[in-house]
């Protein structure tokens, strides 16, 4: 099979990268901003010529312009904001006041600027039922997260989502995660 690439952004240490090199899929980018996460990440490969950027805010298009023809994107936002526990359970802080809420719309930019020909967005399951208030909607946190995903990338990319069990698929713990994705209108598939 021939190997892929692709770009992993807020790659953590890098279970998600680990999970596509197993499939034949090649790291080309990686953006973590945690730097233990990110000399982990960097620890357990060898590749000299994988782009380390530690900011995914500093991927601009000059830094992607040679990623042209990239398989995948993928990543899994930052979840404090999304998650069922923590200040989302309270609603202590405005959504404002969490700029971490606001990092997928990085993750659509870059995805906007290489146009890969698929998309993956992974998070925690709390983001299907998160509301933003107490007074809020159940379920408002992802309508508004989808939206601005079929915005500014549906016209390029049929996009779906499921919540996925990772018990089901050899991963030995119970932990329900959100995939999207999008793959690109060009691909030809069944």
């Amino acid at each position: 099979m021939d190997e892929k690439s692709f770009i992993d952004l807020f790659a953590g240490c890098g279970g998600l990268s680990l999970g596509l090199e197993q499939a034949d899929f090649k790291p080309v980018l990686v953006s973590e901003l945690n730097k233990s996460a990110r000399d982990t990440y960097k620890k357990n490969r060898n590749e000299e010529d994988i782009i380390y950027i530690h900011d995914v805010k500093d991927i601009k298009q000059e830094k992607v312009k040679k990623f042209k023809n990239i398989d995948l994107v993928c990543g899994g936002p930052p979840c404090q904001g999304f998650s069922g526990i923590g200040i989302r359970r309270t609603h202590k802080a405005e959504k404002e006041n969490m700029p971490k809420n606001r990092l997928y719309k990085e993750m659509i930019s870059i995805i906007s600027l290489v146009q890969p020909k698929i998309f993956l967005f992974e998070n925690v399951r709390g983001i299907l039922n998160g509301r933003w208030t107490s007074s809020g909607k159940k379920g408002e946190i992802f309508r508004s997260v989808f939206k601005d995903f079929q915005d500014e990338l549906g016209d390029s990319y049929h996009l779906r989502w499921e919540l996925v069990k990772s018990s089901s698929y050899g991963i030995p713990q119970n932990r329900p995660r959100l995939f999207m994705v999008g793959l690109h209108k060009s691909l030809k598939y069944c």
